[in-house]
């Protein structure tokens, strides 16, 4: 029995134009999932595999230029851990090399935007961060870790979704993660997330709501920029 489409064939019409006038070069779209079985093995449910592949694969079919891979997580499990995948389903986004762009869960709803937005960006080569931002992520030298939880109702949480990413693009240290809270209930409440969006930055730096580029800037700065002077005796 066929499967239902996902993506309206209006949208679908809208996707395919933007895609057309806004993608310049190829973008690697890797959806770590799990292969459909009849047993469930406990510890290894994922109700949303199915349908964050079949998805993708909806938007991957909207343009030549998006060259979409779907990665079984526990039967390649090294290529999950080369990726840093640690859990499902993931979206993992890149111009072809390491993936330091990775979206976990379903992209439904607002989050949608998130992935359409980052694929855009990655095809261009062009940044939506201010040149002044830009700039300054060139002082980055360590690693930094951007976490933002988000919901699929939350229209605030794609525009800090998307410039977690972009920051991300912009230097090699720098890895952002968005997380779909819902579908991940239990890391939700290891970091304690009362209301979205709400980002973590390496384990320990919490910025509340829609935050700016700005300050989220400031903050990934304060974790990523070792001075000589940080490791001295």
């Amino acid at each position: 029995m066929a499967q239902q489409n996902l993506i309206s064939d209006q949208d679908k019409a809208q996707l395919k134009r933007t895609f057309r006038k806004d993608l310049k070069r190829n973008v690697r779209v890797q959806v770590f999932t799990q292969k459909p079985s009849i047993i469930t093995i406990p510890g290894r449910e994922c109700p949303y595999c199915t349908q964050t592949q079949h998805l993708m694969e909806e938007v991957a079919d909207l343009s030549p230029k998006i060259d979409l891979e779907v990665v079984d997580f526990y039967g390649d499990s090294q290529v999950a851990e080369d990726q840093g995948v640690t859990r499902i389903p993931a979206v993992l986004l890149s111009a072809g090399g390491p993936a330091r762009l990775k979206f976990y869960g379903a992209p439904i709803g607002y989050e949608m935007a998130t992935i359409i937005e980052s694929i855009k960006t990655i095809s261009r080569g062009v940044s939506p961060l201010s040149m002044d931002t830009r700039k300054r992520l060139r002082q980055v030298n360590q690693d930094v870790h951007i976490q933002v939880f988000v919901t699929p109702s939350c229209p605030y949480c794609p525009a800090l979704s998307h410039t977690a990413h972009a920051m991300a693009l912009e230097n090699p240290y720098i890895q952002a993660d968005v997380i779909e809270v819902q579908e991940f209930q239990r890391l939700g409440q290891t970091y304690g997330v009362r209301s979205v969006p709400l980002t973590v930055i390496n384990e320990h730096a919490r910025l509340t709501g829609a935050v700016s580029e700005g300050d989220l800037l400031e903050r990934v700065l304060e974790a990523g920029v070792r001075t000589r002077s940080d490791g001295a005796g």
